[in-house]
C-alpha cells in the first residue's frame, strides 16, 4: 500500500515555473511628460544584460506585458516595457499630436538609463526604426528588431501600404486610430493579427490602441539612414512574421543585410509579433538568440 501511494504522489507531481512579479511606475523627469515603466523581475537569480522593450505607433507597454515580459523573466530575465509620451499611461496625452521622432528619442533614452547599465534593447515597428537611429549614441549589449521599419523608414513601407489601403493609410496619418472605434478595430483586425486569432481577442487588443502623432509618422517617412549595428559592434537579430501585410518578410531581410543580423521570419504570425497566436514560439526565438549570444 505504501509503495502505491508513493507511486501516485509520482505520478501526479506538478512542475510549475517560477512566477514573474510584474510592477508599475513612472518614470518622472523635469523636462518632459512622465513615463510609465512596466517590468518584470524573475523570482530567482536574474541572468544575463536586461532588456527594454519599446512598442510601435498607436501602442503601448501593455503590448509586451502579456506574454513577453512574464515569459522572459520565468526564464531569469530582467525585462521591461517602456510607453513612450501619449501612449499606454505616459503622460503628454495633450501635446500627442505635436510629438515627434526627437521627443521619442529622447524617451526611450531616459528609459534604457533606467537600468544602470547597457542592456539588450528590443524594438516593434515604429520603436525598431527609434531602435536603429540609436545606434552608435548609447551602448547596448544587443539590439532586437521585431516586424520593424527598415533603415530609410516608412518612405518605401508607406506608399506600398497606401496603394493597398487607401483608406488604412489616411487614417494612420491622421494619427486618429482611436482607442474603441469601430473602423479601427476594422482595420487593425485585418493589418495586425494573422487570421487565426480569436476575433475577441483581436478587438481587445484594437480596443486599446492609441492615438499617434502625425508629425512623428510624417517623419519617420524622411529617409535619416542609421548606423549600422554591424559597424556599431552591437549583435542583432530581426524578426520577422510571415502572415504580416505590413511589413513584408523581403523588407525585414533587408533590414537585417543592412544591420549584418541574424534573421528570422516566424510561420503563421503577422504584424503583431508580441500577441498573436504563436508569440509564446517568439519569445522562445528571442531567448535562444541571447543563449547563443552570451548576452
Amino acid at each position: 500500500m505504501h509503495d502505491a501511494s508513493a507511486r501516485d504522489r509520482r505520478r501526479f507531481t506538478i512542475v510549475t515555473e517560477p512566477r514573474a512579479q510584474v510592477t508599475r511606475r513612472m518614470i518622472e523627469r523635469r523636462d518632459g511628460p512622465a513615463l510609465e515603466w512596466i517590468e518584470a523581475e524573475p523570482a530567482g537569480e536574474p541572468r544575463g544584460a536586461p532588456l527594454l522593450f519599446v512598442h510601435g505607433a498607436f501602442g503601448g507597454a501593455w503590448m509586451f506585458e502579456e506574454i513577453f515580459l512574464p515569459h522572459l523573466a520565468r526564464r531569469g530575465r530582467r525585462a521591461a516595457a517602456v510607453s513612450l509620451r501619449g501612449h499606454g499611461r505616459s503622460g503628454g496625452g495633450r501635446d500627442l499630436r505635436a510629438a515627434s521622432l526627437a521627443d521619442y528619442l529622447a524617451d526611450v533614452s531616459l528609459a534604457l538609463a533606467q537600468w544602470g547599465e547597457p542592456p539588450v534593447l528590443v524594438g516593434h515597428s515604429l520603436g525598431g526604426l527609434l531602435a536603429q537611429r540609436l545606434l552608435g549614441r548609447v551602448p547596448l549589449r544587443g539590439l532586437v528588431l521585431m516586424a520593424s521599419l527598415p533603415p530609410e523608414g516608412l518612405g518605401v513601407v508607406g506608399p506600398r501600404i497606401a496603394m493597398t489601403d487607401a483608406g488604412f493609410w489616411v487614417e494612420a496619418l491622421a494619427g486618429s486610430l482611436l482607442p474603441g472605434r469601430e473602423p479601427a478595430v476594422a482595420l487593425a483586425r485585418h493589418w495586425l493579427f494573422s487570421e487565426g486569432l480569436p476575433l475577441e481577442r483581436a478587438q481587445g487588443y484594437a480596443a486599446r490602441m492609441s492615438a499617434e502623432s502625425p508629425v512623428a509618422l510624417a517623419e519617420a517617412h524622411w529617409p535619416a539612414l542609421p548606423l549600422s549595428a554591424a559597424f556599431a559592434g552591437v549583435p542583432t537579430l530581426v524578426l520577422g512574421g510571415a502572415d504580416d501585410r505590413m511589413i513584408w518578410p523581403a523588407t525585414t531581410w533587408r533590414t537585417a543585410l543592412y544591420h549584418g543580423a541574424e534573421h528570422r521570419t516566424v510561420p503563421g504570425i503577422a504584424h503583431f509579433l508580441q500577441l498573436d497566436l504563436g508569440s509564446e514560439g517568439v519569445a522562445r526565438l528571442l531567448l535562444d538568440w541571447l543563449d547563443r549570444r552570451g548576452a
